[in-house]
C-alpha cells in the first residue's frame, strides 16, 4: 500500500508540474487553475474517469454558455455570478453531475474577475478544462500491478477454507471444539474483507479492460463464508450415526477449493446425489430423539454443503479459465 499511495503522490505532483508548464507555453490565462483540474480528476477511481471526464467536459460547455448569457444580459455583477451559480448548481444536482460544479465555477470566476467576454476567453476556459482532464486521463496509465497480492489473499484464503472444512469434519466425529472453526473463521472474514478491498483498487486500476474476476472471487468465497458460518450449529451436537456422519466427513475433508475446473464441482454435486439417496432410501430412521436431532442436523449439514458446492459451480461458469 505505501507503494501506491507514494506512487498517486507522484503522479499527482507530475500532472500538475506538466499541465502548468504546457498551458504556461501555450500563453494560457489563469494557467495555475490548471493545477486544481488535474488533482481532482485524478483523484476518481479509473473505471470512472474516462466518464467523468466527457461529463466535466459537456458541463464546462454548459456553464460557459450559461454564464456568458447571464453576464451579456445583465452585466458583471456579483448578484448575475450568484444567478448563474443558483442555476448552474440547480441542473447538475438534478441531472445527478454535481462531480461537475465545483471546477467550472472556478472557470467562470476568471470571467467574473476579469469582467470581459470574447472568444478567446472562453476558449482559454475550456482549454484549461480540457488540458487538466487530458493530462489527468494520461498519467492515470501507469499504475503498480497488484495481482500478485491478489493471488496471494487467493491462496491464503483457499488454504484456510482447507483447513475449516476439515476442522468441521473433525467436529461431526467430535474429535474437534467448535470454538477453532469458529477462531478460523473470524481470521477468513477478516482475510475476504481486505482482499475485496484490494479487488475493487485492481478492477479501478483499468480504463477500459474489465476486470472483475477477482472482485466476484472475494464476493463468492464471502457467500460461502455465510454458509459455513451457518453450518457450525450443526455439528455442536454428540452425533451418533456413525455410517452417515462418515459419509459427511469423507466428503468434508476431500471437498476440493479448486475455483477454475468446473469438472471438479460436477464430480462433487454428484457425491451429494449419492449422500442424498443414502439419506432417504438406505439409511435407518431414527427411532429415539436424539437419532432424530442427528438425523436432521445431518440433513442440514448436507443441503449446505450442496449450497457450497453450487455457489462455487455458478462461479466458475462465469468465470472458468482454461
Amino acid at each position: 500500500m505505501l507503494k501506491e499511495y507514494i506512487l498517486k503522490s507522484l503522479k499527482i505532483t507530475i500532472g500538475v508540474v506538466i499541465a502548468i508548464l504546457i498551458a504556461q507555453s501555450l500563453k494560457m490565462d489563469f494557467y495555475t487553475s490548471v493545477a486544481t483540474i488535474v488533482i481532482v480528476s485524478m483523484l476518481s477511481a479509473k473505471i470512472q474517469s474516462i466518464k467523468l471526464a466527457s461529463t466535466r467536459l459537456l458541463a464546462a460547455l454548459f456553464s460557459l454558455a450559461l454564464s456568458t448569457a447571464l453576464f451579456a444580459v445583465f452585466g458583471f455583477s456579483l448578484a448575475v455570478f450568484a444567478l448563474y451559480i443558483l442555476i448552474f448548481t440547480f441542473l447538475m444536482h438534478k441531472f445527478d453531475t454535481k462531480v461537475a460544479i465545483v471546477l467550472n465555477v472556478v472557470l467562470v470566476m476568471h470571467i467574473y474577475s476579469i469582467k470581459d467576454l470574447s472568444f478567446p476567453i472562453l476558449l482559454n476556459e475550456f482549454g484549461l478544462m480540457f488540458l487538466g482532464i487530458s493530462v489527468a486521463l494520461v498519467i492515470n496509465l501507469f499504475i503498480i500491478d497488484i495481482e500478485d497480492e491478489l493471488i496471494k489473499y487467493q491462496k491464503k484464503v483457499e488454504s484456510l477454507f482447507h483447513s475449516i472444512l476439515n476442522n468441521m469434519g473433525k467436529c461431526l466425529e467430535n474429535r474437534c471444539k467448535t470454538e477453532v472453526v469458529r477462531n478460523e473463521l473470524d481470521q477468513l472474514d477478516e482475510l475476504l474483507s481486505k482482499g475485496k478491498v484490494r479487488a475493487y483498487n485492481y478492477m479501478n486500476n483499468y480504463y477500459l479492460h474489465e476486470n472483475n474476476y477477482y472482485v466476484e472471487y472475494f464476493s463468492m468465497r464471502k457467500q460461502q463464508y455465510y454458509t459455513v458460518r451457518l453450518m457450525q450449529k450443526f455439528i455442536k451436537l454428540k452425533f451418533l450415526e456413525k455410517k452417515e456422519v462418515k459419509l459427511l466427513k469423507d466428503f468434508t475433508d476431500n471437498f476440493v477449493n479448486n475455483t477454475k475446473v468446473l469438472n471438479t464441482c460436477e464430480s462433487q454435486i454428484k457425491i451429494l446425489e449419492d449422500i442424498k439417496y443414502h439419506f432417504t432410501n438406505v439409511a435407518e430412521l431414527p427411532s429415539t430423539q436424539n437419532q432424530l436431532q442427528n438425523r436432521i442436523a445431518l440433513h442440514q449439514y448436507l443441503y449446505s454443503l450442496e449450497d457450497l458446492v453450487s455457489v462455487k459451480m455458478r462461479f466458475i461458469e462465469k468465470h472458468e479459465k482454461k
